[in-house]
C-alpha cells in the first residue's frame, strides 16, 4: 500500500508535465496516452489504385498495423478498385495514436508497393466511430506522375476498457 501511494506521488509531476507538453502542441489532451481498447478496422474498399502489373491484371492487398511486430493483411483482390468488406481487430496499447495501412501489388516474385497512408486515431478515440470514409494512399512524397488519387474506404471504432 504505502508503495502504491510513493508511486504515485512520484510519477504525478511526469503525468503533469507530460499533459502540458500535449496541450501546448497540439492544443489538447491527447486521448491516447490514457485510455487502451479495442480497435475495429473495415476495410471497404479501395478505389484509383495505379496498375503495378506489366502483364495481367493488379491483384492488390492491404497490410494494416498499429505496430510494426503485429501487421495484419487482407485478402488477395482483383482490379483497380476492389470491395473487401473485410474486418480487422486491433488491441490498442495507451500511448499508441496513429494506424498505418499500405496497399500492394501482389506479384510472383517481388510485391510492389502501390501507396500507403497514416491515419490519426483521435478522432476514432475521442468519437468511438469514424467512417465511412476515404484516405488517400500518397505513392512517393505524394507524388503520382497521372495526377490521379488512390483512396482507401475505411469504418473504425474504438472500444475502450472498463
Amino acid at each position: 500500500m504505502k508503495f502504491t501511494a510513493l508511486a504515485v506521488a512520484f510519477l504525478a509531476p511526469i503525468v503533469a508535465m507530460a499533459t502540458s507538453i500535449a496541450e501546448e502542441s497540439t492544443g489538447a489532451i491527447t486521448i491516447a496516452a490514457s485510455k487502451g481498447g479495442q480497435l475495429y478496422i473495415r476495410l471497404n474498399s479501395a478505389s484509383g489504385l495505379r496498375d503495378k502489373d506489366w502483364f495481367g491484371k493488379s491483384d492488390p492487398y492491404f497490410e494494416v498495423w498499429l505496430d510494426k511486430n503485429y501487421k495484419s493483411r487482407s485478402k488477395d483482390n482483383k482490379g483497380l478498385n476492389p470491395i473487401y468488406n473485410q474486418t480487422f481487430c486491433f488491441y490498442v496499447m495507451p500511448g499508441q495514436t496513429k494506424l498505418y495501412i499500405r496497399a500492394v501489388d501482389k506479384d510472383t516474385f517481388r510485391d510492389d508497393k502501390i501507396g500507403e497512408a497514416t491515419i490519426s486515431l483521435s478522432e476514432v478515440m475521442s468519437s468511438g466511430k469514424v467512417g465511412p470514409q476515404d484516405y488517400n494512399l500518397p505513392k512517393w512524397l505524394g507524388l503520382r506522375s497521372d495526377g490521379k488519387e488512390s483512396t482507401v474506404n475505411l469504418q473504425m471504432q474504438f472500444v475502450a476498457d472498463a
